[in-house]
């Protein structure tokens, strides 16, 4: 059985609270079930964020033997590239070149990234506004979170299947939270009321339970409008992505 989320997911859970290091001792440890399991894919995606954690933690050579290990096994997000600050310091090597000359991307596939990471963006503020939304929250409901699903056309990279794990896993990081912040809440307005009896009117009870439906739905709503919609006819040739403009990131 191939390696899947809920192995990818337990791996990268030190890198959501800001550990590099056991994020990296994670994703090191998986390497061989990946190896022997697959999928392909997967393997790249995790060479490219050990990569990107080596550089981070200094180990250039180190990170640039990951990275030559994704690129031989079809990862392509260049997008990540450009973006990520480990591989700013692993640009720096003088092997960085002939390896970052191996990545091609079709425009269909950049499209997609593109929106991989926009999305990735959109459920990191979003998240932020619930936090400050279900603070001094009265009623003792659970908050819906409603997540873009994820694009299921066949690509022509190795990169855009690990981008979209690596939103997937983004989105079970936000529910997650979201679900302990809920129990934090209810159960501490539990036992308040256990204490002294219900500390608020029904009628603020049911408003502030209100409230948070509507912004609920408008979550919805957005989460609709967020959907990825790839562009007809765009050109699955992939290209060289040195090539292509970059928007940000470090500078070749």
């Amino acid at each position: 059985m191939e390696v899947g989320f809920d192995e990818l997911y337990t791996a990268c859970r030190p890198l959501v609270h800001g550990d590099v290091t056991r994020g990296r001792q994670a994703l090191t440890a998986l390497l061989p079930e990946a190896w022997r399991r697959g999928p392909r894919w997967g393997l790249a995606m995790i060479h490219a964020m050990l990569a990107d954690l080596h550089g981070r933690l200094g180990d250039v050579q180190g990170g640039i033997g990951h990275l030559r290990a994704a690129v031989d096994l079809g990862w392509n997000d260049c997008l990540t590239i450009w973006s990520d600050p480990g591989f700013a310091a692993l640009a720096r090597s003088p092997h960085f070149e002939g390896i970052y000359a191996r990545v091609w991307v079709s425009p269909a596939d950049l499209e997609e990234l593109r929106w991989l990471r926009a999305e990735a963006g959109a459920i990191s503020q979003e998240l932020s506004r619930i936090a400050a939304e279900n603070v001094g929250r009265l009623d003792h409901g659970l908050t819906d979170v409603f997540h873009c699903p994820l694009p299921t056309r066949a690509p022509d990279g190795a990169g855009v299947l690990g981008a979209r794990m690596s939103l997937a896993i983004l989105q079970r990081v936000g529910l997650d939270l979201v679900a302990s912040s809920d129990i934090a809440r209810i159960s501490g307005l539990i036992a308040v009321d256990a204490i002294d009896g219900p500390s608020y009117p029904a009628w603020e009870v049911w408003r502030s339970g209100d409230a948070a439906d509507s912004r609920a739905a408008a979550r919805l709503a957005a989460a609709r409008a967020r959907a990825f919609r790839p562009t007809p006819g765009l050109s699955s040739v992939p290209v060289p992505a040195g090539a292509l403009p970059r928007h940000g990131g470090w500078t070749a």
